[in-house]
């Protein structure tokens, strides 16, 4: 199969990205929207999914598709206008609240308690309750990537987001407290990808070079573990994605090469501090950590000496326009998802002595897929299931949800 988009064979997927837990993963293309359950993938040869057509309303060609873990709440950024922010209700098929920017929204992230919106040059924070701006944290340094992620563990919500343009600073902001947090450089290059893991306590990064991932203490940010993924060969990281229980990050990018690494500390491995306090102010914080940072020929030089390499690969068929990677705890079993924009889903058993992981299972996924066929239940089958005891607002309550429209910016 070629992993890459022709005449003959486009690439019709907008988006693809896995949500929350990466219990679904999500589908966004020219008509509308598809969701996958990865516990189907994993058990049938024949996938269903939950989706519609979004045309009716105006929201083809959806670039941004987010669900609140498996409830029907979700959030589409459409071609017609990426400026505005629709909040869907997939059951009932209602839009709950537009919300219009004045520029392109690049980023979603949302958690029980806030949604996230990532402009290029400002950051937007939701009550998820209400739907009411709570804050916007303005004039960030330019993030044209989008670079950005929400902790999803409840009563949590911190965000991750880009210092600086000119080197990879963290900048921590707790989006219930509406207060900074933490700044900590993580690379010498820009930022190009933010994870955090499911409980909110380590971050992992990677810099547009993409040749070192690193994780970090959260929110202290001290570094815990260094990873090289290459040598001289620069790459393009699209994702990273711990398991579920932490033990374990896997990254995918413009190759055809998935690579997971170990956390395991090794005999000797002491974490090393590089956080700085938020006392005056996190622009502050950033120009005295400039101040104090290494040379580049030493940093890089510790960097070959002290880095593990991948402790298992898995091999895609082809390098694609895009691809999203989860880590999936499966009965007592740990598998590597990878979903890429040319629609596939490929399915790796990670063995526990690592090496290269054996391809299990293999998926059509898309608007076009010939393996899979929309749930009789089509849009909602339950989806407000496996939101474990939390409270989820109830999309339904105009008292929770009134219907409204807002103007950012």
């Amino acid at each position: 199969m070629s992993g890459t988009a022709t005449e003959e064979n486009p690439e019709l997927i907008n988006y693809i990205g896995f949500n929350q837990d990466a219990k679904i993963i999500c589908v966004g293309h020219k008509e509308g929207y598809q969701f996958y359950k990865t516990s189907d993938i994993l058990e049938t040869s024949e996938l269903t999914y939950e989706g519609e057509s979004l045309t009716h309303l105006g929201l083809n060609n959806c670039l941004v598709v987010e669900r609140l873990f498996s409830s029907a709440l979700m959030v589409i950024i459409s071609q017609k206008d990426p400026r505005v922010l629709h909040v869907y209700h997939f059951t009932s098929r209602n839009i709950i609240c537009d919300h219009r920017f004045n520029k392109s929204v690049l980023t979603v992230r949302m958690n029980r308690d806030r949604i996230v919106v990532c402009l290029e040059d400002c950051i937007y924070i939701y009550s998820l309750k209400d739907m009411k701006m709570m804050h916007n944290i303005m004039e960030t340094p330019m993030n044209k990537l989008g670079v950005l992620d929400l902790t999803s563990n409840p009563g949590n919500a911190l965000i991750a987001f880009p210092g600086s343009t000119d080197t990879g600073s963290v900048h921590l902001f707790d989006a219930i407290n509406l207060s900074s947090v933490n700044t900590f450089v993580a690379h010498e290059g820009t930022l190009a990808c933010l994870k955090f893991n499911q409980e909110g306590t380590m971050i992992a990064t990677a810099s547009t070079k993409g040749t070192v991932i690193r994780v970090y203490s959260v929110p202290q940010g001290n570094r815990l573990f260094e990873f090289r993924r290459g040598v001289s060969r620069c790459v393009t990281i699209y994702s990273l994605s711990f398991s579920p229980d932490s033990k374990y990050l896997a990254s995918s990018s413009n190759t055809e090469t998935v690579h997971v690494f170990k956390l395991e500390k090794t005999e000797g491995d002491d974490a090393k501090p590089e956080a700085s306090s938020e006392s005056g102010g996190w622009l502050d914080t950033i120009n005295k950590t400039f101040s104090a940072y290494m040379p580049t020929q030493v940093l890089q030089v510790g960097e070959f000496m002290s880095s593990e390499r991948s402790f298992a690969t898995a091999k895609l068929p082809g390098a694609t326009r895009s691809n999203q990677v989860a880590l999936i705890m499966h009965k007592n079993q740990q598998f590597v998802l990878t979903a890429t924009s040319d629609g596939f889903v490929y399915t790796y058993r990670l063995d526990p002595e690592g090496g290269e992981l054996d391809l299990i299972k293999q998926h059509r996924i898309g608007p076009y897929s010939d393996t899979c066929r929309s749930s009789p239940t089509l849009p909602g089958g339950g989806a407000a299931s496996e939101t474990s005891n939390q409270v989820v607002p109830n999309m339904d309550d105009p008292d929770d949800f009134p219907p409204m429209s807002h103007t950012s910016g």
